[in-house]
């Protein structure tokens, strides 16, 4: 303990001073050790409050058909295979915005015209390699479908991550 008698009036104000912000050092300190806990906690909250659901393959099958009949006038006959890379959907970044590709292979039959109708054919069809893009940013159309080759290599600069 101080004596008080040794010091004048203004020397034991800077020690009391010092005890204060000693104290006040201590109690950041334990603070600081709860901070990052508390942080992370509260970020993971707020994303799983207000992060989109994004739709997984065993879910995308009605969405690929809405699509392919919203763009296409003739409709394939099955799915073949989902995801054609195994490792699952990729995500992409593209002007600072996720975008999601799933990719299918799809059986196409042959149609031909009869008596000015279009009959399917299940003889001589194909399987195609089917594109989805899935952008949760545009709110008018967020479903896109592209046809043909995926070459990964061609995507290496904007993909994040594959999600399983």
């Amino acid at each position: 303990m101080i004596d008080i008698k040794l010091f004048n009036h203004n020397s034991l104000l800077k020690i009391k001073g010092i005890k204060v912000l000693n104290h006040f050092i201590s109690k950041a300190k334990q603070n600081l050790t709860i901070l990052p806990f508390y942080l992370t906690f509260v970020i993971q909250i707020s994303f799983g409050l207000y992060a989109e659901k994004i739709p997984e393959y065993k879910d995308i099958d009605p969405i690929l058909q809405a699509t392919w009949d919203n763009t296409y006038p003739v409709s394939y006959s099955r799915i073949t295979k989902k995801d054609t890379l195994g490792k699952g959907i990729m995500v992409l970044k593209e002007k600072n915005q996720l975008i999601y590709l799933y990719t299918f292979l799809v059986y196409f039959p042959v149609y031909v015209l009869e008596e000015e109708k279009l009959v399917a054919r299940e003889e001589g069809g194909r399987d195609i390699l089917v594109k989805l893009y899935y952008r949760p940013g545009d709110k008018e159309v967020p479903y896109k479908i592209d046809l043909g080759e995926f070459a990964e290599k061609y995507n290496l600069r904007s993909v994040v991550r594959w999600i399983k």
